[in-house]
């Protein structure tokens, strides 16, 4: 299964936005270890809807998409839950005048995405200025969320997250980010910001104030996809791929490219987001992400994108040579 034609196949299936139908199923096909790939890549639910384009007579197919619908089932059910999770904590935070960015998840899935359920999430995150945490943290607490305990190492306190939990085993857990970078060896090169970010305009005649949840704009939805990818995932998985070419294809409205080269500067994430935008461009074969690479100028990443982290390093991320890749492309992260 670990052939160049299937690496194609099954990149074509993971697109959520695709244009023409997938090419054939490889001759060796194991449906089982196809959905366990697609599962942990994020991207179950393109590849259930692709392989119905059209309806599959063979019966390895099939049986994965037999296989594929029972897991999608628990995925969509548990990202319900989350919403449902999200909606008093949202709330929360709007009625007390916090400035919170939803992050990731909903956000992308709703945002990005023409069907929310192809981009299944299994945690809650926000953004906040770092002198926010206090205010958000106690607003939790009245929820009943208690906070985890800060995670050990060299730099305590100095990580850009805090993790809150219900007392309810069903729940997911809701982290708090003041950085979209938590490491804070990474952070000396990369560091975004809430402030960092482009919001939208608040809508025609409403008022400023409590009550009014941010929203990123489209520009800054691509940046914070970016930076995920690279930095917090280092291209472990195709969904934050995904996430990335679906904000350079407009999925959320045009990409103002001046702002993000500016911004990639000004945060020094360029190289992080050049990259995830060349290797999102290449592993799924959208012009759109190589176009908007090109405004990032100095484009620092074209050896590496090529030669170290390629679409075949992020599907077979676990490998022990894709293990090796990554960590090399995180060193770099620190110097570039």
């Amino acid at each position: 299964m670990a052939d160049r034609a299937f690496d194609a196949w099954f990149l074509a299936l993971a697109d959520p936005a695709p244009g023409a139908p997938p090419p054939p199923g490889p001759a060796a096909l194991d449906p089982t270890q196809v959905c366990e790939l697609a599962d942990w890549h994020g991207v179950l639910p393109a590849v259930t809807r692709n392989l119905r384009r059209p309806e599959p007579t063979d019966p390895r197919l099939k049986a994965l998409l037999e296989q594929a619908e029972e897991r999608l089932r628990h995925r969509v059910a548990f990202s319900l839950l989350l919403r449902k999770q999200l909606e008093p904590v949202a709330a929360a935070f709007a009625a007390g005048g916090l400035p919170a960015l939803v992050l990731k998840g909903q956000e992308f899935a709703d945002r990005l995405y023409a069907q929310p359920f192809l981009r299944p999430f299994t945690d809650l995150d926000f953004l906040l200025p770092r002198d926010a945490l206090g205010d958000a943290g106690a607003a939790l607490a009245q929820l009943g969320y208690r906070r985890d305990p800060a995670p050990r190492g060299k730099y305590p306190g100095e990580y850009g997250e805090e993790t809150w939990r219900l007392d309810d085993p069903a729940s997911g857990a809701l982290e708090l980010h003041w950085n979209l970078v938590n490491s804070p060896p990474l952070r000396r090169r990369c560091s975004v910001e809430f402030h960092d970010l482009q919001l939208e305009p608040p809508a025609a005649g409403a008022r400023p104030g409590a009550g009014m949840r941010p929203r990123a704009a489209a520009s800054a939805l691509l940046l914070m996809a970016a930076v995920h990818a690279a930095v917090s995932h280092r291209f472990d998985r195709l969904q934050p791929l995904c996430d990335v070419c679906q904000a350079a294809r407009g999925a959320a409205g045009p990409v103002d490219a001046a702002w993000l080269a500016e911004a990639a500067r000004r945060t020094g994430s360029g190289f992080a987001v050049a990259t995830a935008l060349h290797l999102a461009g290449a592993a799924l074969r959208e012009p759109a992400c190589a176009a908007l690479a090109a405004a990032l100028r100095p484009q620092p990443s074209g050896f590496l994108v090529r030669r170290l982290i390629t679409p075949r390093t992020v599907l077979r991320s676990r490998t022990l040579a894709a293990r090796i890749r990554r960590q090399l492309y995180r060193e770099l992260l620190k110097r570039v």
